[in-house]
């Protein structure tokens, strides 16, 4: 579930004791900006806003845009794949392999799902 944007700003900005002014300071966007940001006056802010501001608070844009959940699976995700690459090169191949047929197989059970469903509609 993505999150308010703003709000995790500034949740993280106040978890590092940090004021909006010193944020600023930082980061070199201007005060007003990330104030309209964290309140969500602005609800889609610009990259070029939400770049430096997450440099400023050093961490990463996930924990800025997705809710504390998604961020840890999201890097337990990330964790995964960082790991296969210290596989060897054969063992990467297998374990590609083994995900297509688990996506291939995952697709066909939805494929049979929605035609068994049209086939109930049709009786």
């Amino acid at each position: 579930m993505t999150m308010n944007v703003g709000k995790q700003i500034r949740k993280i900005r106040t978890q590092q004791g940090m004021t909006v002014k010193q944020l600023s300071e930082i980061c070199s966007v201007p005060e007003k900006t990330i104030y309209r940001i964290e309140t969500g006056e602005v609800q889609d802010p610009k990259i070029s806003s939400i770049e430096p501001i997450i440099r400023a608070l050093n961490c990463s844009a996930d924990e800025i845009l997705f809710s504390h959940d998604d961020y840890y699976k999201f890097g337990e995700l990330r964790q995964v794949f960082a790991n296969i690459t210290q596989m060897r090169e054969p063992d990467q191949e297998m374990l590609i392999r083994m995900i297509r047929m688990v996506s291939l197989a995952s697709s066909f059970e939805k494929q049979i799902s929605e035609n068994s469903k049209d086939l109930v509609k049709i009786k």
